[in-house]
């Protein structure tokens, strides 16, 4: 069955969301999520340096079901399949929306390509099908706005 994921922009900022996972999955998803302002704290049993020192908030510790009080969402960074069907099971028990990295069958949405220029965001997505078509457009729609942007200054 295809998925048909709803393309919409949503306002994060000040919004508690959780990253399930400490290691360069969770960094990449982190260094995203801090530029639209969000409320982001992290849980994980290991967690790199470079996501201590990303600011955000830290909790080591192995993932409960309780954990998942007063998000908006969360982003599951594990890359265990068993964990992950696990987090997506207690999202939807609790209301909260599930990501689970680089597993679209279990993700309740998805991410798509940002481009963001002052107060204009563009978003490719390829309905969780081909992130690097997407990533390819979306550096194309960036190539041709930025010089769109320096043929008229």
């Amino acid at each position: 069955m295809t998925r048909k994921f709803l393309p919409i922009s949503i306002d994060i900022s000040d919004r508690k969301i959780l990253v399930i996972g400490g290691g360069q999955s969770a960094f990449k998803k982190i260094r995203i999520l801090q530029r639209f302002g969000a409320n982001i704290e992290v849980l994980a049993e290991n967690i790199t340096d470079e996501v201590y020192a990303s600011g955000v908030v830290c909790f080591q510790k192995k993932y409960e079901k309780s954990d998942l009080k007063g998000y908006l969402m969360l982003y599951s960074c594990t890359n265990n399949e068993d964990l992950d069907r696990q987090i997506l099971q207690d999202g939807r028990e609790t209301g909260v929306l599930v990501n689970i990295h680089d597993h679209p069958a279990l993700c309740q949405f998805v991410s798509p390509a940002i481009y963001q220029d002052g107060n204009i965001s563009v978003a490719v997505s390829s309905n969780a099908e081909n992130v690097y078509e997407s990533i390819r457009i979306r550096n194309l729609i960036q190539d041709y706005l930025e010089n769109l942007k320096n043929t008229q200054i």
